[in-house]
C-alpha cells in the first residue's frame, strides 16, 4: 500500500481527466510526487471541511491545460469546463468507487472550482489500521537499492560567546544537521558515506553561509540564518546555556499558571522543565525557515504559542490514555475491543473528520513536502513546526467540545472506544513528528 496514499488519488484524479498525446508514456507513468506542483488545480483542505470540501479542484479547462501538456498529456475533454453538469459529475463519482478512497459528492463550490467529499469510512479504516499498525513508522516509504542517495556533511567554525559558551547560531546550525539526518532516515531517500557517493548522489552542505556560485556546483548549501534579540532585531549575546535556561523558567511560569503545578508538587519537576525549555528553544528557532533570522524569546516578546500548546496537549494525550488505562484496572471500562470490532460511523462526525482527514491522513504528504525543495537548498521544517501547532489546535478543540470519556453506560461505550482509538492515532502522530524534530513528549505539564 502507498505510504502517501493522497499522491495515489491525485494521480486516479488527473487520469480521470487527460490522456497521453500520441507516441507520449501513458499518464500513469507520472511520479505522484509532481501532482503536489500543481497549483491551484487541486487544493486540500483542513477546515471548514463540510462546506469547502475535503478538497476542491479547478473547474475551468484552461487551467489544467498547460500542466497536462508539460506531462506529455491532454484533457479528454475539449469543453471550457470540467465536469459541466450533473451527469459528468456523478460519472467521476462512479469512477472513483474503483479507487482507494471513493467519493461520496462533487458540487459546485463556485463558478471556478468544486468541492469533492470522500465516503468518510474508507479514510477512517485506513488512517486508524496504518497508523496504529506502523506506529512510528507511518508514511516512512520503504528505502531499496534504488532509492535516491544523500550525503550530508556539517560544516561549522565553533563559536563562544564573553562567558565561554556556545553561541545560539552555532546550537542552531548543529540543530538543523541533526534534523536534516532523522527527515532523510524517515524519508524515501538513503544516507550514504562520503566513499560511498555515486553519480546521482544528492551532497548536502549544512553551514551557517552558502558558498560561492562556483564553489557550491557539486552540492546543495543548507545555511542557517542568524539569532536575533526580538527589539533591535541584532544578534543575541545569549549564549545556549542562557537561552535554555531562559527559556525553562519560561515553561516553568506557564506551568504554574496553567496547571496550578508548585515547585514542591513534582519530584522531577527540575528535569521536566529543562526539557520542555529544550523543546521550547527548537521551536523559537525553526518555527520561521531555517535560512531566516529566528527571534530569541524575552517577557513575551517574539513569542508564539509554541512548544508550551504543542506539550500542553501532548500531556493531555497521555492523559487521557492514563485515566482510560486506570478505569479499565477499576473495572468501570471493559478493556479495548480489536479495531476491527469497532463502530466506526462513530467517527464519521466533522470534529473528528477534521482530526482525521485533515492532519493524520496528510502526514505522509507533511513529510515529502517538507523535503520537496532539499535540492535547492531548502528544508521546510517550519512547515513541521507548523503542522504540530495546528493539530495540537484542533485537539484542542476537540477535547474540549467531545467527552472522550464518561461514566459507563452500555449504550455509549462503542463513542468511548471508537474515540479512544482516535486518541492513540494522534497521540501517535503527534510523538512521530515530536521526534523529527528532537523533541520529548511529556507525561505531565
Amino acid at each position: 500500500m502507498d505510504c502517501n496514499p493522497i499522491s495515489q488519488f491525485s494521480l486516479q484524479l488527473f487520469e480521470f481527466f487527460v490522456k497521453p498525446l500520441d507516441g507520449q508514456e501513458a499518464a500513469g507513468a507520472l511520479a505522484p510526487s509532481r501532482l503536489r506542483r500543481c497549483g491551484e488545480i487541486l487544493r486540500y483542505n483542513n477546515e471548514e471541511l463540510a462546506e469547502q470540501g475535503d478538497f476542491s479542484l479547478a473547474a475551468i479547462s484552461r487551467y489544467w491545460l498547460n500542466f497536462a501538456s508539460k506531462q506529455g498529456c491532454m484533457l479528454r475533454s475539449q469543453a471550457e469546463l470540467l465536469l459541466p453538469g450533473e451527469e459528468q459529475r456523478q460519472q467521476l463519482i462512479e469512477q472513483s468507487k474503483e479507487w482507494l478512497f471513493p467519493l461520496a459528492e462533487v458540487t459546485v463550490l463556485r463558478k471556478e472550482r468544486y468541492a469533492l467529499h470522500f465516503q468518510r469510512r474508507p479514510i477512517i479504516t485506513h488512517v486508524l489500521k496504518s497508523v496504529l499498525t506502523l506506529a512510528g513508522d507511518y508514511g516512512r516509504p520503504l528505502k531499496t537499492a534504488q532509492s535516491p542517495t544523500m550525503w550530508v556533511q556539517l560544516r561549522t567554525n565553533a563559536r563562544v560567546t564573553a562567558d565561554g559558551h556556545q553561541e545560539l547560531r552555532d546550537y542552531r546550525l548543529g540543530q538543523l544537521h541533526k534534523i536534516l539526518l532523522r527527515l532523510v532516515d524517515y524519508s524515501g531517500w538513503r544516507l550514504v558515506e562520503q566513499e560511498a557517493r555515486q553519480e546521482g548522489t544528492l551532497c548536502v552542505i549544512v553551514e551557517s553561509q552558502k558558498c560561492c556560485q562556483q564553489q557550491a556546483k557539486d552540492h546543495v548549501c543548507l545555511v542557517s540564518g542568524p539569532v536575533l534579540e526580538p527589539v533591535k532585531k541584532t544578534a543575541t549575546a545569549l549564549s545556549v546555556k542562557d537561552y535554555l535556561e531562559l527559556r525553562s523558567t519560561h515553561m516553568r511560569l506557564i506551568a504554574m499558571h496553567r496547571s496550578g503545578i508548585r515547585p514542591s508538587g513534582m519530584s522531577n519537576l527540575d528535569s521536566l522543565m529543562q526539557r520542555l525549555g529544550e523543546a521550547a528553544v527548537i521551536v523559537d528557532l525553526f518555527e520561521v525557515r531555517h535560512v531566516s533570522a529566528a527571534i530569541v524569546v524575552r517577557n513575551g516578546i517574539g513569542s508564539s504559542k509554541g512548544a508550551s500548546y504543542i506539550l500542553y496537549n501532548s500531556a493531555r494525550l497521555e492523559t487521557l490514555m492514563r485515566t482510560f488505562a486506570g478505569m479499565v484496572n477499576a473495572g468501570v471500562y471493559e478493556p479495548l475491543p480489536p479495531l476491527g470490532e469497532i463502530d466506526l460511523s462513530i467517527l464519521e462526525d466533522d470534529m473528528d473528520w477534521q482530526l482525521i482527514y485533515g492532519y493524520l491522513l496528510h502526514f505522509p504528504e507533511l513529510i515529502e513536502s517538507v523535503m520537496d525543495n532539499l535540492q535547492q537548498g531548502q528544508c521546510s521544517v517550519h512547515l513541521l513546526i507548523r503542522y504540530l501547532d495546528n493539530l495540537a489546535s484542533a485537539f484542542s478543540r476537540y477535547y474540549r467540545h467531545k467527552k472522550v470519556l464518561v461514566q459507563k453506560r452500555d449504550q455509549l461505550m462503542p463513542m468511548v472506544y471508537a474515540r479512544m482509538y482516535l486518541v492513540m492515532a494522534v497521540r501517535q502522530v503527534l510523538n512521530t513528528a515530536l521526534s523529527l524534530l528532537g523533541i520529548e513528549p511529556v507525561d505531565f505539564v
